[in-house]
């Protein structure tokens, strides 16, 4: 019972919550008191239990916003992107509620409780920031707040695992060792149920009905299956046994795609998408999704005229040619259409057939070599996405002979034309850019990972991500 509700109900998850609603409560506090003494109009109310069901609201918006998630609350650029969508969300949900009950009183609600509200949030915006980026560096330096993992296997996807973890920003899982079934030879003086040999980290081997034991006297969180060999092989009901007692058992596939925001490449297969869950468009999406494309795509071409009416005089004056580019692109369904950018190449770039961008490339134009790196030339297609040609959000759209090319030696390339073609996208801001068959194959994985699990929200974070690409310069050519 108790570890089912820690797998839960984790104990970072608790200290954290607890911890922000404590300093939002003590901010809310000294915030009312400064305001106070500046002589502000302020209802007393704010200074007791406004103020705990401020910090009380503010904190379960984070928590639906996945900030008190294991898997989001461990990476920095995560909590950034989630704290910047749902703090003004939570500050315009508190100031329409005193709005609604001020025209209810009849102008019962004083002006300096708007001022409040807006403080408050601002400052504890900052203050979360400095907070979790001291947590992760406690969680950095102690396995205290991680999973405790078991692999059961070997080869290829363990060592998948084996090396995910030891990545820096991955800080959501400690391995607690490796499990193999079955019996080796006993040596002398070796316990014939659990005997131990070294890899990579501490590498058991356990008979089935010693499993549940073992995790349990390891506090083993999860169980991962990472076996190839399932016929005959796997023990289900040992594996029930670890279940009951708490311990989470994962198919490697699911585990590698909820850690890793990808679905891995050699795992897909014909079944594993259809009986998998996701993949699924429904009538709602769509239209929440084409809303959410217009509005976005309306703003920023009236937004960024300062930027894009200089930048089309500069590639004018500087080659002769198009201002605009016109290219062939695959689009929703394998249907064709015509992608708009800014001419970064010189008008004979592609003289002898089509090629993809390199890094250095000498085709491009020191104007286009500019408006590239800060993505300018790619402003233009938000006339696409006007048109219901493509989304702001989705697969990079690829030209057919490409397309053609990669899905004869890429399993289930063309999956990814389920869905409308993005400016932008998840592979996009998580994988640098690539000109082979093998970037080509990774992309897929993050293209999937997206439709599968794609929604307004996984598109706003990876705007914002966007945003901090561009004004990092990664992954431009």
């Amino acid at each position: 019972m108790f570890r089912l509700f820690r797998h839960y109900v984790n104990g970072p998850a608790i200290v954290l919550s607890a911890s922000e609603t404590l300093i939002l409560s003590v901010l809310a506090i000294a915030i009312f008191r400064t305001l106070q003494s500046l002589n502000f109009d302020i209802h007393p109310y704010f200074g007791g239990p406004g103020a705990t069901f401020l910090a009380v609201f503010t904190t379960t918006g984070m928590g639906c916003a996945g900030l008190y998630n294991r898997k989001h609350f461990v990476h920095f650029d995560d909590v950034t992107s989630r704290a910047l969508v749902i703090l003004p969300l939570i500050l315009i949900s508190l100031l329409l509620m005193l709005l609604a009950k001020d025209r209810i009183a009849g102008g019962g609600i004083p002006s300096g409780s708007y001022i409040f509200c807006f403080a408050t949030l601002s400052t504890f915006s900052i203050v979360l920031l400095v907070w979790r980026a001291a947590f992760i560096k406690l969680i950095d330096r102690t396995d205290r707040f991680k999973r405790r993992l078991l692999i059961l296997g070997s080869g290829k996807r363990a060592a998948n695992i084996e090396k995910l973890s030891r990545e820096h920003s991955h800080r959501t899982i400690t391995i607690v060792g490796y499990l193999r079934l079955g019996m080796p030879p006993v040596k002398a003086g070796q316990h014939a149920d659990c005997a131990r040999t070294k890899a990579r980290r501490e590498e058991y081997w356990v008979s089935p009905e010693n499993l549940a034991a073992f995790c349990r006297e390891r506090k083993v969180d999860e169980v991962v299956v990472a076996s190839t060999e399932r016929r005959g092989h796997l023990p289900v009901l040992d594996l029930l046994a670890c279940k009951f007692q708490g311990v989470q058992i994962t198919e490697y596939a699911s585990f590698w795609e909820r850690e890793s925001g990808q679905i891995d490449p050699d795992e897909i297969s014909p079944s594993w998408m259809l009986f998998s869950d996701g993949f699924g468009v429904g009538i709602i999406r769509s239209a929440v999704k084409r809303a959410f494309d217009i509005v976005v795509a309306s703003l920023v071409l009236i937004l960024t005229l300062p930027i894009t009416v200089p930048a089309a005089l500069l590639i004018v004056l500087e080659s002769r040619g198009p201002l605009f580019y016109r290219q062939e692109r695959v689009g929703l369904h394998g249907k064709t259409f015509m992608v708009l950018k800014f001419r970064s190449m010189c008008t004979d770039a592609e003289k002898d057939g089509p090629q993809w961008a390199a890094k250095n490339d000498a085709r491009v134009t020191k104007v286009g070599a500019f408006i590239r790196k800060v993505r300018i030339d790619e402003i233009p297609q938000v006339i696409n996405v006007l048109k219901g040609e493509m989304s702001f959000v989705g697969p990079r759209p690829e030209r057919p002979v490409f397309v053609k090319m990669l899905a004869e030696k890429i399993p289930y390339y063309n999956e990814r034309h389920i869905t409308k073609p993005g400016i932008t996208g998840w592979a996009q801001v998580n994988y640098p850019y690539g000109a082979t068959e093998h970037d080509a194959k990774m992309k897929l994985s993050y293209d999937l990972y997206s439709i599968k699990n794609g929604g307004l929200f996984l598109d706003i974070i990876t705007m914002m991500q966007t945003v901090k690409a561009v004004i990092w310069h990664e992954g431009a050519r």
